[in-house]
């Protein structure tokens, strides 16, 4: 363990005590996946991390103005808008208990529903894609079911104690009851829904009866995404794809507009396990202290550079900002025009030619939304 291991660890003891009590072990589980998600995310960098602070790194370089020829979209591209596109669907019909399903978009022309109910633990998930999504093919039983003259395919796993020997030691079979019905609502849209207890032998209260007329129900009325994240400027040759709204960021990625439908990831999961698409261009707004920006940070000094690994902190981001290049991907942080209590990260894959000086324009049109969870520091 190295010394910035130590350090985030310390980081994140401090502020256990800070959290808020869990509102029921369905809400600690979808806590704790973002968390070790967030976690994985910063012990992948930590590497680069070190590199800079002893020294530098070729994989990482503050960049000034970039004369490369620019591609910025100043018109709205078809299909697109300052904000993301509205799921084209609701739900008609849930059980009782459940209350009205929040919206997420999980990549191009794909969306999904989600709701959940104290009682009996159960989280529910309503997706909606353009292309066929995969049928599982786990231990739970596969089976063919009518909807109303509509063929679906149903994946049934009954309830059981988490870990049964039976049902293997991967989600979303190995956590507790699950169940996934499949058809083609209308041509060219697919629903995949999704209702599971990761808390162990707790049973659904939800029936395959239940999970059809849910299906059944669907009906064509639009459900806008959380305002969550406002572009005035879009980068050009993409749609939205991807928004991510929580405590410690809120995200828009965009995919390529040409590139085919895809269906949503089988690891997209109602109980807190999130597949990310593949984004070429990713925007994204901190908080000012978030221990993500430390990454963007590359000491100028040696001095700097021993400071820095002594505390662990950055200093805040200039106006001009810093930029990361590494992995694949040129990444630009900036602080948020307007509020500098945020940082703005514009990151785009190097094939995608996207160069410095649109990023700081594409930067400079973000605005936070009414319904933006992220928070700026105390």
């Amino acid at each position: 363990m190295n010394d910035l291991d130590t350090a985030l660890r310390t980081f994140y003891a401090d502020r256990a005590a800070d959290a808020r009590s869990p509102q029921g072990l369905l809400d600690a589980v979808h806590r704790r996946g973002r968390e070790l998600r967030r976690r994985r995310m910063l012990t992948g960098v930590a590497a680069v991390l070190v590199l800079v602070v002893l020294g530098g790194s070729s994989a990482v370089a503050l960049v000034g103005r970039d004369d490369a020829p620019q591609r910025l979209q100043v018109a709205t591209p078809a299909g697109s808008s300052s904000t993301a596109p509205p799921c084209p669907i609701d739900v008609g019909w849930l059980p009782e208990g459940f209350p009205k399903s929040t919206v997420r978009m999980l990549g191009a022309d794909a969306w999904a529903l989600d709701t959940r109910r104290e009682q009996g633990l159960a989280a529910l998930q309503v997706q909606v894609m353009a292309a066929r999504p995969q049928e599982r093919d786990g231990p739970g039983t596969l089976s063919q079911v009518d909807l109303n003259g509509r063929s679906g395919s149903l994946y049934w796993v009954p309830a059981h104690p988490a870990g049964e020997p039976k049902w293997g030691n991967e989600p979303p079979e190995a956590e507790g009851p699950y169940a996934e019905l499949i058809f083609e609502r209308k041509a060219g849209q697919w629903i995949r829904i999704i209702v599971q207890n990761s808390a162990g032998d707790v049973d659904l209260g939800i029936t395959q009866q239940d999970l059809k007329r849910i299906a059944t129900s669907l009906v064509d009325r639009p459900r806008l995404v959380a305002d969550a994240i406002r572009l005035g400027l879009l980068p050009g040759d993409v749609v939205w794809g991807q928004v991510a709204n929580d405590e410690h960021r809120t995200m828009a990625g965009f995919v390529d507009a040409d590139a085919p439908a895809q269906p949503v990831s089988q690891q997209e999961q109602p109980n807190g396990h999130n597949a990310s698409a593949d984004t070429q261009v990713d925007v994204t707004v901190y908080s000012a202290d978030a221990p993500e920006i430390m990454f963007f940070y590359r000491p100028r000094t040696r001095e700097e550079g021993l400071e820095f690994r002594r505390t662990h902190k950055a200093p805040p981001v200039p106006v001009d900002g810093w930029v990361l290049r590494n992995e694949g991907r040129t990444s630009l942080a900036v602080p948020l025009r307007g509020n500098p209590r945020f940082v703005v990260v514009v990151s785009a894959k190097d094939g995608f030619v996207m160069p410095v000086d649109e990023m700081r324009k594409v930067a400079a049109s973000v605005e936070l939304g009414p319904a933006a969870a992220v928070r700026p520091p105390p």
